[in-house]
């Protein structure tokens, strides 16, 4: 019974021993995961935090990097509004000291309201349709600066997006043409440029509707002048003409009475036998005459040139031009007569034309992307020998 009993005790404290051993194992494995996890963690918190470390630095750069932009752009900003400023002050300046001196035509020259002559020398636009880019505020600053003093604006009726197929976009540019012209401080030639359409008549209801619309917007104002039709041609004689401007005549002069007019002759603007028969009965006309090297006979062209000065008719050359691509030395030595004899008698001029087009009458080289500022290299050959004329220092 004591065995027993003894036995039984011994059995107890073997289990109590498995038993607390067990516990304390179990202890153990789990402090022993315990430990692993936090250290797992603290690995994972750590990796963690550099992560959001390096997110943060990026951000940082990021934000120093936006700042830098904002700094440019303010400084842009800045610049463009000075430059704003700038032009504002050119243009109100101009304003000022462009106001224009009313022009009248006496006998066969332009007066000023001063009464001293005034001889006009400038460029024409290529179509306002064609090439509008050159009929900018800056590139006219330019001419300006060249030493023109008037612009002429031509707009085509008849052909290559003229006024018939593009009305409203052609009054847009005309008047973009206008405002910049006179802003620059040239007198403003609008051309209602006849050419396909050869007899003025056949669209008369249109160019009606042009030259009230516009000379209802700018009323008497001194700087404009109105070329009512250009370059007549074909079987067109001067008749036809007469009965044409004098029905557009009186639509300008209800609100420019005091507007020089322009008026084409027959045969592309190089006879001028009509108008000294059977001159048109309004004050402030002049009749357009055309001269291109090559094409035109210089002698002829001072000769009917010089008849009508000495009938009393005023003559006013719209266009000229030399083309630079198949130009002799003969026909530049000719232009050159023709425009020193133009000097001489005192009769304004206008050159064929003011844009970058691929021909020899161009002034702007055809590979020039540039809008205005143009250096000598580049323009065209024509466009050098043009601004010597324009730069004369010898008036």
């Amino acid at each position: 019974m004591k065995e027993n009993y003894q036995q039984h005790r011994n059995r107890k404290y073997i289990l109590f021993h498995k038993t607390t051993t067990a516990i304390l194992a179990v202890a153990v494995l789990l402090l022993t995961l315990k430990l692993y996890n936090v250290n797992g963690a603290n690995v994972y918190l750590s990796e963690e935090m550099h992560r959001l470390q390096g997110q943060n630095d990026e951000i940082q750069e990021r934000n120093q990097e936006i700042q830098e932009q904002n700094r440019e752009m303010q400084e842009q900003n800045q610049e463009m509004l000075e430059q704003t400023h700038k032009m504002q002050e050119e243009i109100d300046a101009l304003s000022t000291e462009t106001a224009f001196s009313r022009l009248t035509v006496k006998g066969t020259l332009l007066y000023d309201e001063l009464n001293n002559p005034v001889v006009l020398r400038g460029m024409s636009s290529h179509g306002i349709a064609w090439y509008p880019e050159y009929t900018n505020y800056q590139a006219l600053r330019t001419l300006k600066d060249y030493g023109a003093n008037v612009f002429r604006i031509a707009m085509y009726v008849d052909q290559n997006d003229g006024y018939l197929e593009e009305p409203e976009l052609n009054k847009k540019l005309m008047y973009t043409a206008i405002e910049n012209s006179q802003a620059a401080g040239l007198y403003t030639i609008v051309d209602w440029h006849v050419l396909r359409d050869e007899n003025p008549n056949k669209n008369i209801e249109q160019a009606l509707l042009v030259f009230e619309e516009i000379a209802k917007r700018y009323g008497d104002a001194p700087g404009i002048l109105y070329e009512i039709c250009n370059e007549p041609n074909g079987d067109t004689d001067y008749a036809e003409i007469k009965k044409y401007a004098d029905q557009v005549i009186p639509v300008i002069r209800k609100y420019a009475p005091h507007a020089v007019i322009l008026v084409g002759t027959p045969k592309f603007c190089t006879s001028l036998t009509g108008a000294i028969e059977d001159p048109i009965e309004y004050p402030n006309i002049m009749y357009t005459y055309h001269y291109y090297a090559g094409i035109s006979d210089c002698q002829f062209a001072m000769e009917e040139i010089s008849r009508g000065l000495e009938q009393g008719l005023p003559v006013f050359i719209s266009e000229w031009g030399l083309d630079g691509y198949e130009v002799t030395e003969e026909h530049r030595e000719e232009t050159k007569s023709f425009l020193d004899f133009l000097e001489q008698k005192q009769i304004s001029w206008v050159n064929w034309s003011f844009s970058n087009k691929d021909e020899g009458y161009s002034m702007i080289a055809p590979d020039s992307d540039k809008l205005y500022g143009w250096t000598q290299e580049e323009l065209t050959d024509t466009g050098r020998f043009v601004l010597s004329y324009l730069s004369r220092a010898d008036r």
